[in-house]
């Protein structure tokens, strides 16, 4: 090869190189574009972005947009943004703190907002039930003596007592996904019920987890042929009914909230140390003033919850009072006030800000994505992802999200094709809505941040909102 052919050819092989960024920009652009002239989104509202991160943050590179700054309704994608605000708010170091006091023969429960107290799911896992704690603490109390006392107060006054959200839809307070968050929680403030059978025709028996008698329950679900059981709950009490038939026993928990959570809580607390050997007299009664007074007081015991261990169940199961309680808390740290959602979404809005997203592309209210007042645009989810991708925080967050194909949400997308296991993220849906944002470990050796919202989704044809956005993701790892 001659001087001027070797020249020539080193030439187009540094173009080829300098080119392939673009080259595969082009082949992404297509193939989703491809993707969305499905006649499924003719009417539906999409918003998309995919950014390919690099090393250090500046090297981020924008790779697919369409209206990535228009905030759509995120479901509980939203949870993706709450985790992150306070993560960083509150410090990887923060711990949730709930003490048990003493004062004379009066027993006191200053709550601190943790989600994970009693939650049945999680403590399984760990092999433990939802009292555990709480047989343990009634163990330590009568190692040192107490097995009694007048009273129980109980102050969660760390949030207020607003603690289902008004925007929340109404027929579906009842339900688990809709549990309502207080300064002192239980069981994720459900009570979850297992049938037992008894022969056909008769009605059917129940075992509660928590163990406790604080809703009144109306029992008319009888076994037979058909396997059709609900429950319900009049708001503003704990009347449940259980209602309907069924032919077998269940394995998995049917859940419906209680009214009041922290009175529920410290009332499985009373009833376990009874059941303990400790007999506390009178009902718990709330007092907000102890947590300003908490001087005046014994400390007895205290169980302390990090941050980091309330991710997963955020995040990768997506329980919505967990984002919630994130939230209040974060309103709390920074407002020095009862936590709330206006304090509460307010502190995550200028986590946002913080981080050059203009108030114009999201509208918060609430922490999970329950409600549909929600606004966020694929902008403001990928400078997110990004930023933790690059923060000191990057292993604990990515940790705690959905693993495509393996667990939480997204156990079951991408199963069956070659981002099985290579796809991190949070899925989100609620009436007409689906949305799909985080993370691909490319093939290629990058990693990618993406956000694809639908709005107005009627579907057709078998086409479903999942599928299109697993064809989108797909796409990235051309």
């Amino acid at each position: 090869m001659d001087r001027h052919s070797c020249l020539a050819w080193i030439a187009w092989a540094f173009a080829i190189v300098i080119g392939c960024g673009p080259l595969v920009r082009a082949g992404v652009v297509d193939s989703i574009d491809a993707v969305l002239r499905d006649p499924a989104l003719k009417n539906a509202q999409v918003g998309i972005k995919v950014v390919r991160l690099g090393v250090r943050p500046e090297q981020t590179e924008t790779i697919y947009q369409r209206n990535a700054a228009t905030p759509l309704i995120p479901a509980s994608n939203l949870k993706l943004i709450t985790t992150a605000a306070a993560l960083e708010g509150l410090g990887a170091d923060f711990q949730f703190r709930t003490v048990l006091l003493q004062k004379g023969s009066t027993l006191a429960l200053i709550g601190d907002g943790d989600p994970t107290l009693g939650d049945a799911v999680m403590l399984k896992k760990l092999g433990m039930t939802s009292t555990t704690l709480i047989e343990q603490w009634a163990d330590a109390l009568k190692a040192r003596g107490l097995v009694s006392a007048d009273k129980l107060l109980f102050d969660d006054s760390i949030f207020d007592q607003q603690y289902q959200h008004p925007n929340w839809p109404a027929d579906q307070l009842h339900k688990w996904y809709a549990a309502g968050v207080a300064g002192l929680n239980f069981n994720v403030n459900c009570l979850d019920f297992y049938l037992l059978l008894k022969g056909a025709g008769n009605t059917v028996g129940y075992a509660l987890d928590p163990q406790t008698a604080y809703a009144t329950i109306d029992n008319t679900c009888q076994q037979g042929s058909r396997n059709a059981v609900w429950l319900s709950r009049q708001m503003g009490g704990n009347q449940i009914d259980l209602k309907g038939q069924t032919d077998s026993a269940n394995s998995e928990a049917i859940s419906i909230t209680v009214e009041d959570p922290a009175a529920f809580a410290a009332t499985v607390i009373k009833e376990t140390f009874a059941r303990k050997g400790i007999l506390i007299h009178a009902q718990p009664t709330r007092d907000l003033t102890i947590r300003a007074r908490k001087d005046e007081w014994r400390e007895l015991l205290v169980h302390e919850t990090p941050i980091a261990a309330t991710l997963a169940r955020a995040n990768k199961d997506s329980i919505n009072m967990y984002a919630e309680a994130l939230a209040k808390r974060l309103g709390a740290a920074q407002s020095g006030t009862a936590g709330s959602w206006s304090n509460g979404t307010a502190a995550v809005g200028r986590y946002l800000k913080t981080i050059g997203i203009p108030e114009a592309e999201f509208t918060l209210d609430d922490g999970c994505g329950l409600s549909r007042k929600n606004r966020v645009s694929p902008d403001a989810f990928v400078a997110v992802l990004a930023r933790q991708f690059h923060s000191a925080n990057r292993q604990t967050y990515l940790d705690n999200l959905a693993q495509a194909g393996v667990d939480g949400t997204l156990k079951r997308r991408f199963d069956d094709t070659p981002l099985r296991q290579r796809v991190l993220g949070k899925s989100g849906s609620i009436n007409r809505v689906s949305t799909l944002s985080g993370y691909v470990n490319g093939r290629d050796g990058n990693w990618y941040a993406f956000s694809v919202l639908f709005n107005d989704f009627g579907g057709g044809a078998g086409t479903s909102a999942h599928s299109l956005q697993e064809k989108i993701v797909l796409c990235i790892d051309r």
